[in-house]
């Protein structure tokens, strides 16, 4: 190759990279043209924030991020808490401000823009006042636990003097609310972390003292109505509802109005009046002879005696009564057959240990079976009943004079209902096989039975 084609070479090559050069550098430009049109310059802040090279909707993302993790930490006595941007619905008041930003920068000069700082004044914040009030009344500090902790004076049950005793109250317990919101508020928008409640001006002033006529007159009802006792007394069972007990069931609210619980006097009335006096354990059947407890007309009794403010001594209220409450064995053990259910039951030791359906005396030809209290005469396995050349495998005769009982009866396929009107027995006790059996193992000689519509 001649010096001449290697110049002329070598100046071509020349031509390239300038132009390759130009081309990357126009190239450069206009990408920083186009994206500082819809980019911040590098370093621009507003406030503390770096949303350099950001786009608008990144820019506002990445506020928001940082505007959800500001809280306020409330320094409490004991221990602390915390209100988060979401609890106070922190948001910006002025985020249109993020496109006069940048609107304002010339795309054509990005390339000048590196060096230089562009600093706006921080978005301004607002906060919710209802969702920050929803969120307060949340706090542990707003609802203290123990009435004690009140800067009212309050009232107190005295166990030892069975009596009502006014306690004064103490500043500095009860946070005023709207006062507390505001530092809460002004917290945010300052971009303060922390407020204390040792400062005594977050608390409310003592509103009832004990000398308060709101307090003396609570004082009085109270133990007006701490006189309204009951004292249960039936056959070998007694209960009283106490001072104490009374006590539990009062409440007196906030600006002393004082009230008696029905929820409270229920429980006493389940746990104590009914577990005491029903004779039967758990859900009493419909039909079962047995001594219940009417709940609901013995909690409005016990709550017209407290609220009288006089003593009594009575039983409960009884919405069905069983046998005579003097002899204990009869209460817990027998064997109740409802004919108009025609339904048995086996109750043993106030525990229904059995039910069954069954089918008594045919009532259209005049074989009834009647009613009264009778005993288990005696039991035996494979019994024929001459009289009427039926074999049954368990028999167990109450009235041995006319030969009724309790027996297996295999020939029926169904049992209860109207049965024993035109189809009934000759006045025995008809049951399913395998229900006679398990009455014939769980009862003995002189069990009590009781007959009755």
């Amino acid at each position: 190759m001649s010096r001449v084609e290697t110049h002329q070479k070598k100046r071509k090559l020349k031509k390239r990279r300038i132009f390759i050069t130009a081309a990357v550098v126009l190239a450069v430009y206009f990408t920083g043209f186009f994206f500082f049109n819809t980019h911040f310059y590098p370093g621009t802040r507003v406030g503390e924030m770096k949303i350099g090279g950001r786009s608008i909707a990144s820019a506002k993302q990445f506020l928001e991020e940082k505007l959800s993790e500001r809280t306020v930490t409330i320094e409490e006595p004991e221990g602390e808490e915390k209100i988060s941007a979401e609890d106070a619905g922190l948001t910006y008041t002025n985020p249109e401000i993020l496109q006069q930003i940048l609107k304002k920068q010339n795309g054509k000069i990005w390339f000048w823009q590196w060096k230089d700082k562009h600093r706006y004044d921080a978005l301004e914040v607002q906060v919710n006042q209802d969702r920050l009030s929803a969120s307060v009344d949340g706090l542990q500090c707003m609802n203290p636990e123990n009435p004690i902790e009140s800067s009212d004076a309050f009232l107190e049950y005295d166990s030892e003097q069975k009596t009502y005793v006014i306690r004064e109250g103490s500043l500095g317990n009860i946070v005023e609310k709207d006062h507390f919101i505001q530092g809460i508020t002004e917290a945010f928008l300052n971009g303060e972390k922390m407020i204390s409640l040792k400062d005594s001006t977050y608390y409310k002033q003592p509103e009832y003292t004990a000398s308060s006529r709101e307090v003396l007159d609570a004082q009085q009802t109270l133990n007006q109505y701490l006189g309204g006792t009951v004292t249960y007394e039936d056959g070998n069972q007694k209960v009283k509802l106490s001072k104490k007990e009374i006590s539990k069931c009062l409440e007196c609210s906030e600006d002393f109005q004082v009230s008696v619980s029905k929820t409270k006097v229920k429980a006493f009335v389940k746990d104590k009046v009914v577990k005491n006096f029903n004779s039967v354990e758990g859900t009493i059947p419909t039909g079962l002879t047995a001594w219940k407890v009417d709940e609901t007309k013995e909690i409005e009794s016990v709550i017209n005696t407290i609220t009288s403010g006089k003593a009594e001594k009575r039983k409960p209220v009884y919405e069905t009564e069983g046998f005579d409450r003097a002899d204990s064995d009869i209460d817990k053990t027998y064997i109740d057959v409802n004919l108009s259910r025609q339904k048995m039951w086996y109750v043993e030791d106030g525990k229904v240990a059995l039910s069954s359906d069954v089918v008594t005396g045919n009532i259209s030809t005049g074989h009834g079976t009647g009613t009264g209290l009778y005993r288990i005469a005696y039991k035996q396995r494979d019994h024929l009943m001459v009289k009427y050349n039926s074999f049954v495998h368990y028999w167990m005769p109450y009235n041995t004079k006319v030969g009724i009982g309790f027996h297996d009866a295999s020939w029926r396929s169904s049992f209860g209902g109207d049965i024993y009107r035109t189809n009934g027995s000759h006045g025995c006790i008809n049951m399913p096989p395998a229900k006679a059996e398990e009455l014939y193992n769980l009862i003995s000689e002189g069990t009590l039975v009781y007959l009755h519509w």
